[in-house]
């Protein structure tokens, strides 16, 4: 699993993070401290505590979801 930091400002952000996710085949998990909850559910993602430290983990498709994340400029640095 591929871990790659996400910067979620608001519903917004957390709604095309969903939609990334959504279009992935296999699983795809929000990591927030000791929080795992799955990215494509937006129930999911917004009982998250906090929306700092966020970190998003998926497989073999890590390229594709980095790709849309860096056009959507979610990608923490």
């Amino acid at each position: 699993m591929v871990k790659i930091p996400v910067y979620l400002r608001d519903m917004y952000d957390a709604k095309h993070l969903v939609q990334i996710a959504e279009s992935c085949r296999g699983d795809v998990d929000l990591l927030c401290g000791r929080y795992v909850v799955d990215a494509k559910s937006m129930l999911g993602v917004f009982s998250l505590p906090t929306f700092e430290q966020v970190e998003i983990g998926v497989g073999e498709e890590a390229e594709f979801v980095r790709e849309k994340l860096e056009s959507l400029n979610l990608i923490r640095k």
